[in-house]
């Protein structure tokens, strides 16, 4: 078991590309667990190879630990394109309760491709990626909770 984990690793680390334009997410959460962390692949039959590995690998690490995590696998483009932020604080004519001057903000958040854009205002600041991979709802939801 431990050599097909090993295996499964291997062609996945073969299939993939630094700068390609499809990867392996989950389908409900948008997460890209090990084996596929991090990883993009050059075309989508590179990917759905890639996405087939990954469940095998899961499948023989749930041996070991069976409360595992189940992730449906699926190919889209590439998640990891770049994504720009730009925030924006800016002081207002209102006074807060406790006498501090109140204040407005506002995040763009843009892709590279056109109409890849979101801007709230007053809204808390959540970050929808770390490490290049879509952070899942969990984490969303926890950041919102915060009220940053």
């Amino acid at each position: 078991m431990d050599e097909t984990l090993r295996a499964a690793r291997s062609e996945i680390e073969e299939l993939a590309v630094e700068d390609g334009e499809f990867c392996v997410a989950c389908a409900e959460t948008g997460e890209r667990p090990p084996p596929v962390t991090g990883a993009r692949f050059a075309d989508a039959d590179d990917a759905r190879r890639a996405a087939a590995l990954a469940r095998e690998y899961r499948d023989g690490l749930r041996e070991h630990d069976p409360d595992l995590p189940h992730h449906r696998f699926v190919v889209s483009e590439s998640a990891a394109r770049s994504l720009q932020f730009a925030g924006v604080r800016e002081r207002t004519d209102d006074t807060r309760a406790n006498g501090l001057p109140r204040t407005s903000r506002s995040v763009v958040a843009a892709g590279d491709g056109e109409g890849e854009w979101l801007r709230m205002a007053n809204a808390p600041l959540v970050h929808l990626t770390r490490n290049g991979d879509p952070v899942g709802d969990d984490a969303v939801g926890r950041q919102l909770d915060s009220k940053l």
